[in-house]
């Protein structure tokens, strides 16, 4: 039970990141921004024009066009990587 309390604090971290768009669900139809999720606070998700931090549960995720990583691109091709080729020699 661990596990998963430890694996679904890792991904509020990472979907209530700072800068992600939230509408409060009580509050229909005002958007507001997440500025930082504190695993120490409880509730955990703090907002920029929202004194009252927030669970995940009362929020509704304002989804953002953004970048995206093509997971199935090798690195090598969507990122332009140099690699040096020098012969080395050793002295025995």
């Amino acid at each position: 039970m661990m596990e998963r309390a430890i694996w679904s604090e890792a991904q509020e971290i990472a979907v209530y990141r700072p800068g992600q768009k939230v509408e409060v669900k009580s509050r229909s139809g005002i958007v507001d921004t997440v500025i930082a999720y504190d695993p120490d606070m409880v509730p955990p998700i703090v907002l920029a024009n929202d004194p009252q931090p927030r669970y995940p549960e009362e929020l509704t995720l304002i989804s953002q066009p953004g970048t995206s990583f093509n997971w199935f691109l090798p690195w090598s091709k969507s990122h332009k990587v140099t690699v040096s080729t020098q012969k080395v020699t050793s002295h025995h």
